[in-house]
C-alpha cells in the first residue's frame, strides 16, 4: 500500500474534497490521474509520469464514464495526449 506520504503537497491540494490522508498511489489510480491531468501544474504531471508512467496515463485518458464522456477536460486531454505519445 502506498499512502499520501508519497503524494507530493501539491498533488493532494487538487483534492479538496477527500481525506487526503487516505490517498493511496494503488487504489485511486485513476482518480488521481484525472485530477493531475485536469488541474494540475506540470511538475504535477511530471509526478504522475513517474508514479504511473506513460502507459497508464494514456490508458486513463481513453476512458470513458458510464455516460461515455471523457473524464479528462478537452484542453488538458489534448496537451497529454501529445506529451504522453
Amino acid at each position: 500500500m502506498k499512502t499520501s506520504k508519497n503524494i507530493p503537497n501539491s498533488v493532494k491540494k487538487l483534492f479538496w474534497d477527500v481525506n487526503k490522508e487516505n490517498l493511496d498511489t494503488d487504489l485511486h489510480k485513476k482518480s488521481i490521474t484525472e485530477r493531475v491531468l485536469n488541474y494540475g501544474g506540470l511538475a504535477d504531471w511530471k509526478w504522475l509520469s513517474s508514479v504511473y508512467g506513460k502507459e497508464t496515463i494514456i490508458e486513463t485518458l481513453n476512458l470513458k464514464d458510464k455516460f461515455n464522456r471523457k473524464n479528462i477536460r478537452s484542453s488538458a486531454w489534448h496537451l497529454a495526449s501529445i506529451l504522453f505519445k
